[in-house]
């Protein structure tokens, strides 16, 4: 058996390997790394919500790493049982914390440590890397709580560095976009992980883009590139089947399901319901801008969303789907917040209303805004809107000019080498770090 199953989250199943991946990480993050294989982790049994059981100071525990496994639906219930350990009984067992205490524990098999060791050193990395993600990724869950597992902070974007330039109260969402983008080349950014500079300071979107890491400092622009490329592909074949009004035939439904699976897993943000209708109706919507959509949407929805959009780049007239999370979000909201406010707004202008802010914790999120922006969260509309803006910016890193001609903007970095023009998903990938 090679899957891990949750009977309190409706039998929610993922990669064995992911869970002792995810076992080595909590010991790397909140116990004693150089003790994961043989140490013991406590059983943390609550039937409190998530988020309580964080802020009462407890990450190391069975319990918060099982919820963390789990899609956001089911993550305020209680995971670990009886019938958790008898699903599972090849990869964990029970014991006593120590010799001299009556308190019970858990410790991985030797079946599971075997397991883990047949791996090969990719394989182990890929699944470490997945593990981190449900850390690094916005933590959603059933209850407007904010869950809190990395320390967050408040940052007041601007208070340091002044935008280069400020466009006029009545200025076009354009001339804003343009200001945002000058700003952010301008600006100094230092890459962080876990709150701490990981990398020199640089500047530029080159740059910032070239220095891209997810969920790790270790896995940077080209690995990441790597993973997703086929993943973006297959993606692209099944909204162009949607868009020619094809309908899909059973292969084409297996492979959207598969390929969705993988898309939350890479991003650490398992969902439920990950159905080949769902996945249609959520590609469907993206490509046809449908605001007034019922479909499926959140963090890992709208990055689906940006994965089946991104051949849109090219098409005239077309828009490409924006990840809207929380970190892309705060980016570009927190420095639209600065601009307006310094252009002499005291609300929010009716073109960018639909613009909303997605909850998020970590890093130095949330930020202080002055300005009341709505709640974009599994908003359609924001998520439409959002992408209209977000390629304003696109367009303006690929055409703005100096006065002998030139672009501006130096293209944008590719993984394998040389340049290009610059696209959604470039442009969300600095943005998403801009936003930590």
């Amino acid at each position: 058996m090679k899957k891990m199953i949750f009977p309190q989250a409706d039998h929610f199943q993922i990669p064995k390997a992911l869970f002792i991946g995810a076992w080595k990480v909590w010991f790397k993050r909140f116990g004693e790394h150089d003790k994961w294989r043989k140490g013991k982790m406590p059983l943390g049994h609550s039937d409190l919500k998530l988020y309580q059981i964080l802020e009462g100071g407890e990450r190391f525990s069975i319990e918060v790493t099982a919820r963390l496994m789990v899609p956001w639906s089911f993550r305020d219930t209680e995971q670990v049982d009886k019938a958790f350990f008898l699903m599972n009984p090849d990869v964990i067992r029970k014991t006593k914390l120590s010799d001299d205490s009556e308190e019970y524990g858990v410790r991985l098999t030797d079946q599971a440590l075997d397991y883990w060791d047949s791996l090969t050193f990719l394989e182990q990395d890929m699944f470490a890397a997945y593990a981190e993600a449900r850390i690094q990724a916005d933590i959603e869950s059933p209850s407007s709580h904010p869950v809190i597992i990395d320390d967050a902070g408040i940052d007041m974007i601007g208070e340091d560095i002044y935008p280069p330039m400020v466009p006029d109260k009545n200025a076009t969402p354009e001339e804003y976009a343009k200001a945002l983008v000058a700003w952010i080349d301008e600006d100094v950014f230092t890459p962080m992980y876990q709150r701490v500079a990981v990398e020199d300071s640089v500047s530029t979107w080159h740059d910032r883009l070239e220095h891209f890491f997810w969920p790790k400092p270790r896995n940077g622009l080209m690995q990441v590139s790597h993973s997703a490329d086929a993943l973006m592909y297959r993606a692209q074949l099944l909204a162009q089947g949607i868009d020619d009004g094809k309908e899909w035939d059973d292969e084409d439904k297996e492979l959207a399901v598969k390929m969705a699976e993988e898309i939350f897993l890479q991003a650490g943000v398992p969902q439920k319901d990950v159905s080949w209708q769902n996945i249609y109706e959520v590609i469907r919507s993206a490509i046809n801008k449908d605001t007034e959509s019922k479909a499926k949407m959140n963090s890992g929805w709208s990055l689906l969303a940006s994965f089946a959009t991104h051949w849109l780049n090219k098409k005239e007239g077309r828009t490409p789907m924006i990840c809207w999370n929380s970190r892309v979000s705060t980016s570009i909201l927190s420095r639209l917040d600065f601009i307006l406010v310094e252009a002499g707004h005291d609300s929010i202008p009716d073109c960018f209303k639909a613009l909303g802010t997605i909850p998020g914790w970590g890093g130095t999120r949330p930020r202080e805004m002055s300005l009341k922006w709505p709640d974009g969260y599994r908003s359609w509309k924001t998520e439409v809107n959002a992408s209209e803006f977000a390629y304003l910016m696109v367009q303006c890193l690929n055409t703005e000019k100096n006065e002998d001609g030139s672009l501006k903007y130096a293209q944008m970095p590719i993984p394998t080498g040389g340049r290009a023009p610059w696209s959604m998903q470039g442009v969300q990938l600095v943005l998403f770090s801009d936003g930590y």
